[in-house]
């Protein structure tokens, strides 16, 4: 029976369990699909205080900060309910889709309009999420940036660079930027929108805007005050420039403005009848005279801040600095010049020159580099001339023209003279040269003769000495030979005497040896001796030829002893 009892409650706690795991996946489990978050709230809890919308304290009742990122999870229904809300997605752009152009100018009826200053930046470029935090503590006075981990309300100083993001829609909102680009060619200014103020600035005066000349008594002279470049943390423009690339700066927290970098055109000519802005002013003379100029000016990267914190914008300088004193210079300079001298191409080089050097002096004032002014188009009109009327000028023209033709005739005349003097001068010379010719080909034959006569008395004198000295080296050659001769044949005798006296001597040591003359005679003729036949003669019992060989060892023995006796001796 306890053995059933067990059974039965291991049973009851199975199936409980399995049905208890049923409840908890379909009531309780949480799904978060992977493009989305969810944001919790509590049911159940203590109220929040007036105004607030969000929790911040742990439970209280309502919208919770905390945010569950995609994924699975368990809460009680009774107390949580869950709301799904897309991620946040910060784009991260295509490059291959950027475009740097520049924008038409077209329907500005300003005379900067021919100056094309405009840029098109178009493509899907990479983007910036700046946070804006609406629940937390109540920013101070005046403050507006915030850090994230202050929990301040306010705009956080951190942006979301491109990818995707769990934030609380409730709490967080998130504003989409641009990125900072810059193209290559271009630089980019910072000037901070926040921070502690820098120092004070100082005034400056600029050209007025209208086309009067600058003047101290001027009431439009337009008078600004320049702030110094701010430090980092100030609120200003900053020094240091963004070289080209992409940057996430926060855009209510930084400002960058794009500075082109080189040297740029701009022109005041005539573009049409509606679209001139040519600039006028009269002569010494009275004439008008109408000039249309085309300035190459250009920025410096180290001077790009400057111009930004003093001017704002590239298009101010042309407006403020460029445009204004492009007319003042050109009335200035110009009013000095005969009518005739814009005209005359030797005059406007001169102009062009000076109205050059004046502009590129007031640049360098100004941080500008002017590389050149260049004067383009030129009118000229009489003083009483209706509009369209060109019968004055055209006769000043044409009087200016027949005195250049005149001048140029007698100048061609005169080249002509110095011309057919020059030929005469030059057949003069030609024929002098082919007398010196002549002369020269003479005394070459007379040189070569003489070298040629020098050269065989050379020759046979060589040949000369050459058979003399082969003469003397034979005599010297027979005196050796006979001297050869004469030490070869004393030297023969002296080997054969030597060889001799040698072989006497030999012989008296032989002789000696023996002990005597005899001696050594018998031992020649028993080693000479060498008998090739013997003949016996047989005569009996005891004679001397019957036993030759026993006969001829005792001879010898007999001699060899009287040998070795010693002189004087039986």
């Amino acid at each position: 029976m306890t053995r059933n009892l067990i059974l039965t409650i291991v049973g009851s706690t199975m199936v409980g369990g399995a049905i208890l795991a049923t409840v908890l996946w379909f009531a309780f489990r949480v799904y978060v699909p992977e493009n989305q978050c969810a944001i919790l709230i509590r049911k159940t809890g203590q109220a929040l205080p007036a105004g607030q919308l969000v929790a911040t304290e742990p439970g209280q009742r309502g919208i919770q900060e905390t945010v569950l990122g995609p994924g699975r999870y368990f809460y009680n229904p009774y107390t949580w309910t869950v709301q799904a809300k897309p991620l946040t997605t910060i784009p991260a752009g295509d490059p291959a889709t950027w475009d740097w152009t520049k924008r038409s100018n077209e329907g500005q009826s300003d005379a900067n309009s021919a100056t094309d200053r405009n840029f098109s930046f178009d493509g899907q470029f990479p983007m910036v999420g700046v946070v804006v935090r609406k629940v937390g503590k109540p920013a101070a006075p005046g403050q507006v940036i915030v850090s994230r981990e202050s929990g301040v309300q306010g705009i956080l100083e951190e942006v979301l660079t491109p990818g995707t993001y769990k934030l609380n829609p409730y709490v967080y909102e998130v504003e989409l930027h641009p990125a900072t680009v810059i193209p290559a060619g271009f630089v980019g200014v910072v000037t901070n929108l926040f921070g502690a103020a820098a120092n004070d600035g100082t005034s400056v005066t600029l050209a007025p805007s209208d086309d009067a000349p600058p003047s101290d008594d001027d009431p439009t002279t337009h008078v600004s005050i320049v702030r110094p470049l701010a430090k980092p943390g100030e609120r200003g423009t900053l020094a240091d420039v963004l070289q080209p690339g992409v940057y996430f700066i926060n855009p209510k927290l930084q400002k960058v403005t794009l500075v082109e970098i080189g040297f740029n055109e701009y022109s005041q000519i005539k573009e049409s009848e509606s679209r001139n802005y040519r600039i006028s002013f009269p002569s010494d003379t009275g004439y008008l005279i109408r000039v249309g100029v085309t300035v190459i000016w250009g920025i410096h990267p180290e001077h790009a801040a400057e111009i930004i914190n003093e001017y704002g914008n590239v298009d101010r300088v042309l407006d403020k600095v460029i445009g204004p004193q492009l007319r003042s210079i050109c009335r200035n300079i110009g009013s000095t010049y005969d009518a005739r001298d814009f005209i005359q191409g030797e005059k406007r080089e001169l102009f062009q020159r000076a109205l050059t050097a004046e502009l590129q002096s007031v640049g360098k004032e100004k941080n500008i580099e002017v590389l050149i002014a260049l004067v383009r188009e030129i009118e000229v009109h009489a003083p009483s001339a209706a509009a369209g009327d060109s019968e004055v000028t055209d006769d000043l023209k044409r009087t200016i023209q027949q005195s250049f033709v005149a001048i140029e005739s007698e100048l061609t005349k005169n080249k002509q003279r110095e011309a057919a003097a020059v030929r005469a001068e030059l057949e003069e010379e030609r024929k002098k040269v082919e007398i010196a010719q002549e002369k020269i080909r003479a005394e070459t034959r007379v040189m070569v003769a003489d070298v040629s006569a020098e050269g065989q008395k050379q020759a046979a004198e060589v040949d000369a000495q050459a058979e003399l000295e082969v003469a003397t080296i034979r005599e010297q050659v027979a005196k050796l030979a006979a001297e050869r001769t004469e030490i070869l044949g004393a030297a023969n005798a002296d080997v054969a005497r030597l060889a001799n006296d040698a072989e006497a001597q030999g012989y008296e040591m032989l002789v000696g040896a023996f002990g005597s003359p005899r001696a050594y005679n018998l031992y020649t003729f028993a080693k000479n001796f060498e008998p090739q036949s013997i003949r016996l003669f047989f005569a009996g019992n005891g004679t001397f030829w019957t036993d030759l060989s026993r006969l001829q060892e005792t001879g010898t023995a007999k001699l060899l002893q009287d040998a070795v006796k010693p002189q004087g001796t039986n």
